[in-house]
C-alpha cells in the first residue's frame, strides 16, 4: 500500500551541464543523481506490489511513452526514476529537455508499507 506525501512538484536543476555531482537535500534525505539514475520507474515493479505501482503512476499522472521498454515520462516528457530509502519512495524526472539543457524535478514522495 502506498500513500502520497503532499508536496508540490519541485524543479531541482535547470542547467547546461549534467548535475551528476550535485547533492540534493529533500525532507532530511541527501540524494544525488548517481543514486537513482540507474533506477528507471519500471524497475520499481520488482520491489513493490502491482496495485501500489499503478497507484503511484496514476497519482503522479505519468505516461507510458514506450511499451516495448516500458518508459514512463512526466508532463515535460522527461523519463521518471526512483530512489527508495526504507519505506519512502522518491520519484524524479530527469533528462535533456532541449539540446544542452538538462532538467531535474522532484515529482513526488510516497510512503510504502507492506
Amino acid at each position: 500500500m502506498v500513500k502520497k506525501i503532499e508536496i508540490s512538484r519541485q524543479k531541482l536543476f535547470d542547467g547546461e551541464e549534467e548535475c551528476l555531482p550535485t547533492i540534493f537535500e529533500i525532507e532530511n534525505q541527501r540524494i544525488s543523481l548517481a543514486e537513482f539514475y540507474n533506477n528507471p520507474l519500471r524497475n520499481l515493479k520488482k520491489e513493490i506490489d502491482g496495485e501500489s505501482f499503478e497507484s503511484m503512476v496514476e497519482g503522479s499522472k505519468f505516461s507510458l511513452s514506450n511499451r516495448f521498454i516500458e518508459k514512463y515520462t512526466s508532463e515535460n516528457g522527461l523519463e521518471v526514476y526512483y530512489f527508495k530509502s526504507d519505506d519512502m519512495i522518491y520519484l524524479f524526472s530527469y533528462g535533456e529537455y532541449q539540446p544542452g539543457r538538462y532538467l531535474l524535478f522532484l515529482e513526488g514522495i510516497w510512503h510504502y508499507s507492506t
